[in-house]
């Protein structure tokens, strides 16, 4: 079973060449005679800065005979806007949520919101093949019902330190190896550049792996230190409290950007890191190439290092390959053309969901396809106008070392490829888990767990980092309280559901 043991295949789009595919035969698939129309409601990730008919998506509802009316919400204030949307009643075609592992979402395809589609599983055999089986016998609800279409990731996403490498050399700075050489090294960075922010990060979340170097996977379920068979949550793990007071402290030296917590667009720390205003950033592994070419816009001199992992925990924490994913809505009228429309982009229209629009996200030479980097090609074809318009794309894709390496050879970096790949795995090379079971579930948890945590846990959870007045005292006393509220219902409940508490594995050997 893939969620406590392997996972199949493997491979991946780069999310530096991002997205779509090759503006081919205009005989479209979308099937039958004529084109279907459903609204589409996703989360982006990227800039919210879509904007309605663009040339990519004429190109994408030309060739797949579809009439798409794109909602977006940006990642970060998404989970607040679509539960209004839901409570509304009043639901799109095609919703993106997170599933049935959320008592919300499970709620809403338990009273019949969405459409089971095992039908449309076995009629379009393009589509059950992009998911490996054992993902889809984990979304099967208890009477073996499949509503769900999963948003597929490769499990190794680690979130690297990265840091001007050019600039280090200028100052005489060697980076960090361990955690506690980190602060001397950013004061080294503070002082020798008082222009710029000597270290940035986006949200928490982005700081994962830093977690790994205390010995903790981030907001997960752990064994407890004290019983290895009883799995507590993040906020009753020292080592990951420890990492909030680490950066609390950076934050009150004046060595984490002011901007953190403060400016909620979730890639401000990248922006500004791309912009030359930044000396160190936590970001997405695939982000070295379209940082690269930026910086080089200002400063041609640029160049972005790697830090290894800090210290001997130092690794990658891993996720569950699954990050949303959309429902199909009860009401929708000609659910059977919107299935044939998806099974058209995992066939025929492969190219143009993976590549774009020829000489406007790729160029076509003796060597093959290369893609244009994000920031050459004209607006109406970067990432905002693309990731909007992108629905599944399968497991096999998810770590495709070819489509990096052209990546980094369009950034006219192709000698940093191997470089960056060794970061990779080095980063890799020690894993870190969640060990709760995503389908496992607790009743009190279902019923009021976001409460409970709103009203003990949000307030430390939230403003630790920022707020120097948080001590650790304030913390355990927030834990005390939320235990007490409710929290130990939980644990029991989550601990007597999950039988097996062994360190899951995601990745095939």
């Amino acid at each position: 079973m893939v969620s406590r043991r392997q996972f199949l295949s493997g491979a991946a789009v780069l999310a530096t060449v991002t997205v779509a595919g090759c503006a081919g035969k205009d005989d479209g698939a979308g099937g039958g005679d004529g084109a279907v129309s459903f609204t589409y409601l996703r989360p982006t990730w990227g800039p919210a800065t879509y904007t309605k008919d663009g040339p990519f998506e004429k190109a994408l509802e030309k060739q797949g005979k579809a009439d798409i009316d794109v909602q977006i919400i940006p990642v970060i204030d998404y989970d607040t806007k679509v539960n209004t949307i839901l409570a509304s009643g009043d639901i799109p075609d095609v919703i993106w949520g997170s599933g049935p592992s959320s008592a919300t979402w499970k709620e809403a395809q338990d009273e019949g919101a969405f459409l089971p589609i095992d039908d449309y599983l076995e009629q379009y055999p393009a589509l059950r093949e992009a998911v490996p089986e054992s993902i889809w016998k984990i979304l099967k609800d208890e009477n073996g019902d499949t509503y769900f279409i999963p948003n597929l990731i490769w499990p190794q996403v680690p979130f690297f330190l990265c840091y001007r490498e050019d600039l280090f050399e200028k100052a005489g700075i060697e980076p960090p190896t361990t955690v506690d050489e980190f602060a001397p090294t950013v004061a080294k960075v503070k002082s020798a550049f008082p222009e710029q922010v000597p270290f940035t990060m986006g949200y928490e979340w982005s700081a994962k792996e830093i977690a790994t170097s205390f010995g903790v996977s981030m907001f997960s379920w752990e064994p407890s230190p004290a019983d290895p068979d009883l799995l507590i949550p993040w906020y009753m793990k020292e080592p990951e409290v420890d990492m909030y007071f680490w950066f609390q402290d950076l934050h009150k030296r004046g060595l984490l950007d002011p901007d953190y917590g403060v400016n909620k667009e979730p890639n401000f720390a990248d922006d500004k890191f791309k912009a030359g205003k930044s000396v160190m950033v936590i970001s997405h592994w695939s982000s070295i190439p379209d940082a690269t070419t930026q910086l080089r816009s200002i400063d041609k001199n640029a160049k972005v290092g790697v830090v290894s992992p800090l210290g001997e925990l130092g690794g990658n924490r891993l996720v569950f390959p699954v990050d949303r994913g959309f429902y199909v809505s009860g009401t929708m009228e000609d659910p059977d053309g919107f299935f044939r429309f998806l099974n058209w982009t995992l066939t025929d229209g492969s190219e143009l969901r993976r590549w774009g629009i020829r000489d406007k996200t790729f160029t076509v030479s003796e060597d093959g396809k290369e893609p244009i980097p994000d920031n050459e090609r004209e607006k109406a074809f970067q990432g905002p106008q693309l990731e909007p318009m992108g629905f599944l794309g399968p497991f096999s894709e998810k770590l495709d070392w070819d489509i990096t390496k052209l990546a980094f050879e369009a950034a006219k970096i192709p000698d940093r490829f191997d470089y960056v790949k060794g970061k990779f795995d080095e980063y890799c090379a020690q894993e870190y888990p969640d060990y709760r079971d995503p389908t496992v579930r607790s009743a009190v948890e279902d019923k009021k767990g976001t409460q409970l945590y709103e009203d003990y846990l949000q307030k430390v959870a939230q403003s630790t980092i920022i707020n120097h007045d948080v001590s650790r005292d304030d913390w355990r006393k927030a834990v005390d309280k939320w235990r007490a509220a409710g929290g130990d219902q939980i644990i029991d409940e989550i601990n007597t559901a999950q039988k097996d508490k062994s360190k899951p594995s995601y990745i095939p050997r």
